[in-house]
């Protein structure tokens, strides 16, 4: 059996295993249509700040387990908003045909829950505050024709990685009650999670990132280029202190002035994303962030961030409206430009900008590369640029294409000594890219 991300086409045999390990006597979802249940899974896979793992059969493909989390709580309010009228209409129809869906609402409604008191406030039970970023670790379950032979610790330690990779300090799991003996056993005796008992009712379950030195690649990074820099990619905990070196590096750019939060979600999003990266340089002295850089396989980056963030978005936009002159000018020239009669021209697998021949598997776009005033002239633009283009050559990018200011100079003398190529394609803007190695 392995362990890999959740993906689309496992859904099914994914509820059919929640249906199997959670009765519809304690499971509101088992107890509705599967269709809501697929749905519920669904969102795990969709969602950027959620994940999934499974357990699969190499050889038949069957799901044997899974284990879900999210880095953003409110999960199930977030499922109840997105699928209201869904969940509405199964909940009528089952009330009429099912007596258990009667007793699990009115559990729910007029029962107690002192689960509820940690959830509002979880420092009251736990014994320290969490060092930095949070995470959830929801459901887990195994098919019961696959337990045995420590498969839910491999697929418990395998999600609890993924968090840790990301950056998280902190997972909290999921309420577990009193008479669940093995969940105890799994998730504090098998894998070292602290414990506490709410009112000889139920375990409320944490687990921090032990303390560690470098991990070997950093190691192997740092001894590359200096004993002081550390190359790496960056981490949920750098959010904020990436988005203020953006900040200084890029002052008057319209992402500077839709505000830091704005630039905190643009790098999240590029971290979260499969197909998307963000590589930074460390101070081992300071254990500040010296340089950052962002790129994506996918192309569209910057239209699916507003997607995802269409409300938040348009909010900035209509403040720095009024602040701005910069924003100001940009939405009328949006405006103006989409009013115009556009010509149409097409292209044979020929970049719109450059006009140099794409090669096959060509999707790469360079977001932003940034190193600290503080620390500029150091080499460490050239550091950050080659540890950016080499991680993405190893995603599976064949070309690399960026854009650098027309005044930007020092930009452009970096790219042209890595080997980058350039053309001037705007007023505004030289178009930079560089081939992966031996690729023609």
């Amino acid at each position: 059996m392995i362990i890999r991300d959740m993906r689309s086409e496992d859904i099914p045999q994914v509820a059919e295993i929640h249906r199997k390990c959670f009765s519809d006597q304690v499971s509101l979802f088992s107890a509705l249509h599967p269709t809501v249940v697929r749905h519920l899974y669904a969102r795990y896979v969709e969602e950027l700040e959620s994940m999934g793992k499974v357990l699969v059969d190499p050889n038949s493909g069957r799901i044997g387990g899974f284990a879900a989390g999210t880095l953003k709580p409110g999960f199930h309010m977030r499922f109840l908003r997105a699928h209201f009228l869904l969940l509405f209409g199964h909940i009528l129809l089952s009330l009429i045909t099912r007596i258990g869906v009667w007793k699990l609402l009115v559990r729910a409604i007029f029962t107690k829950d002192p689960f509820r008191r940690y959830r509002k406030n979880p420092l009251l039970f736990e014994k320290t505050s969490p060092a930095g970023p949070v995470g959830y670790f929801m459901p887990i379950a195994i098919d019961p024709d696959c337990r045995g032979g420590g498969n839910a610790v491999r697929l418990a330690r395998a999600l609890m990685d993924h968090f840790f990779n990301l950056g998280i300090t902190r997972i909290r799991g999921n309420k577990i009650n009193i008479h669940n003996i093995p969940s105890y056993k799994l998730f504090v005796e098998k894998l070292g999670w602290s414990c506490a008992v709410i009112e000889n009712c139920c375990y409320i379950v944490w687990k921090d990132k032990e303390k560690e030195l470098l991990c070997p690649s950093d190691k192997e990074d740092s001894d590359s280029h200096s004993e002081r820099w550390i190359t790496r990619r960056m981490k949920i905990s750098d959010l904020f202190e990436v988005a203020r070196l953006y900040m200084r590096c890029f002052p008057q750019r319209e992402n500077t002035l839709l505000g830091s939060s704005y630039i905190e979600r643009f790098c999240l999003q590029a971290l979260l994303e499969k197909q998307s990266v963000v590589v930074v340089i460390e101070d081992m002295n300071s254990h500040r962030i010296a340089a950052a850089a962002a790129g994506t396989l996918h192309p569209g980056f910057g239209l699916r961030f507003i997607k995802r963030n269409k409300y938040f978005f348009i909010g900035r936009m209509f403040l720095g409206f009024f602040k701005s002159p910069l924003i100001r000018k940009k939405i009328l020239h949006r405006v103006f430009f989409f009013l115009k009669k556009k010509t149409n021209t097409h292209f044979f697998k020929i970049d719109n900008q450059t006009g140099q021949k794409i090669p096959p598997g060509t999707r790469l776009n360079h977001l932003f590369i940034c190193v600290d005033p503080q620390w500029q002239q150091q080499g460490l633009g050239k550091i950050i640029l080659s540890y950016f283009t080499d991680t993405l050559f190893q995603m599976g990018a064949k070309r690399i294409w960026g854009c650098v200011e027309i005044p930007n100079i020092a930009s452009l003398k970096l790219h042209s000594a890595l080997g980058w190529k350039s053309q001037q394609t705007s007023e505004d803007w030289f178009t930079v890219w560089v081939d992966a190695p031996n690729q023609f």
